[in-house]
């Protein structure tokens, strides 16, 4: 069983264009600053009496055996971290935006997963690489048997930037020329986990907030995002079959693909969007290929409401994702 959690940290000069498809704003970095500040200060000068019952939740976790599908009390310090080398087709529905060169489809990282005192920086570890939008930063609010509701800040869509895409990413400058740029949408949710026998239900119910649309107004919205995942072992290998639906409210939709009276142009009429749904089924799959290095490989299917294609940003309401990789974890 692979229990490694991953943080993507792409390399910002050799891959100029995977980081402009993928930009999060200074909001999102200075969350990860200061996630490990607190980190460190929780782990630093602890008492005589602190120590001690460190060390007693460690014996009494030693002697659980780790199970997928039953929460995980996260009190020691535990971390581990890993490098990924992976192949990426990620493509979006906005018009105009294509991986057209081979280092496109690249996308290394150093990987994270760091918890105490109930705090924890991971990722979802039962999901596609493809599909890992950043980091969760959380903590445990309740932990019992088979259920456990955890309060989380991460950010949930990604964005673009137009201008740049057209400079550095060979994006189409007739389709997106004089378009705004877009920012990660940031989430504070709570999030119920359910676990059943070889599955995981969860649900985020998550107050979110964007950039500023046209009139310089902070955008702010809710996103309500549930996913299913069930674990099927086959001989060596750790198989996640899942489906999900999340909400958008209308705010955050029409911040990404909706065209402001600034945006107009002959080939795009205003467009104000409404609230919409997507809906997801994916693979993802984890092989061990010796004691450090794992192969890991993931198909992912989403279709979004109606109403996300008839915006002229948008060039299809459906995409498939696929990663293909390998990780070497220390």
């Amino acid at each position: 069983m692979i229990t490694y959690c991953k943080f993507t940290l792409c390399s910002a000069m050799a891959f100029k264009r995977n980081n402009i498809r993928r930009r999060k704003n200074h909001h999102f970095i200075r969350l990860f600053a200061a996630s490990l500040l607190m980190f460190s200060a929780l782990s630093y000068g602890q008492e005589t009496s602190d120590n001690l019952e460190h060390i007693a939740n460690q014996e009494h976790s030693a002697n659980q055996e780790y199970n997928a599908n039953k929460p995980i009390l996260k009190d020691d310090f535990e971390w581990q971290f890993a490098l990924d080398f992976s192949l990426v087709y990620d493509p979006i529905i906005i018009d105009g935006i294509e991986q057209d060169d081979l280092l496109d489809y690249f996308m290394p990282g150093l990987l994270f997963d760091i918890s105490y005192k109930g705090f924890f920086l991971q990722t979802n570890q039962r999901r596609s690489n493809a599909l890992l939008g950043g980091t969760e930063f959380g903590y445990q609010l309740v932990v019992e048997d088979n259920w456990q509701l955890d309060l989380i800040a991460k950010a949930y869509m990604q964005g673009y930037d137009p201008a740049a895409e057209i400079e550095y990413g060979g994006g189409d400058k007739e389709l997106l020329a004089g378009l705004r740029e877009r920012n990660a949408t940031l989430g504070i949710a709570l999030r119920y986990s359910r676990y059943f026998d070889n599955s995981l239900l969860t649900l985020d119910l998550a107050a979110t907030t964007s950039g500023d649309d046209e009139f310089d107004k902070s955008v702010r919205g809710v996103i309500v995002d549930s996913f299913y995942s069930y674990l099927l072992p086959y001989r060596n290998w750790d198989i996640y079959l899942g489906t999900g639906l999340t909400y958008f409210s209308q705010d955050i939709v029409d911040y990404y693909i909706g065209v402001g009276s600034s945006e107009i142009n002959e080939s795009r009429a205003a467009y104000t969007a409404k609230g919409g749904f997507r809906g997801q089924i994916e693979i993802y799959a984890q092989y061990p290929l010796s004691e450090s290095w794992s192969f890991n490989a993931g198909l992912t299917q989403s279709i979004y409401s109606n109403n996300v294609k008839a915006s002229p940003l948008v060039d299809t309401n459906h995409v498939i994702q696929v990663m293909l990789g390998v990780l070497y974890v220390f």
